[in-house]
């Protein structure tokens, strides 16, 4: 599990297994878990699987999101 009141980047090569809490989530890697963040960029070729609660969630082109995607209310996800 992963917190923290700043930006969490996962790069190209990266994989996460676990539970990320930050105010925003770049991923260009892999992601298998559960996300709650203000903020989840999924760049080209990342992929999350599982669920994402954020505020805003951006896909670029050939990110891959598998799984929920939950839209947040109120000014911070991050405790």
């Amino acid at each position: 599990m992963i917190h923290s009141s700043n930006t969490v980047n996962i790069g190209k090569d990266g994989i996460v297994r676990g539970d990320v809490f930050a105010e925003k989530l770049v991923v260009s890697g892999q992601m298998i878990g559960n996300v709650k963040s203000k903020i989840v960029e999924i760049m080209p070729y990342g992929k999350i699987d599982g669920k994402v609660s954020s505020h805003e969630l951006v896909i670029e082109r050939k990110g891959i999101l598998t799984g929920e995607s939950i839209v947040e209310d109120g000014e911070s996800v991050v405790s």
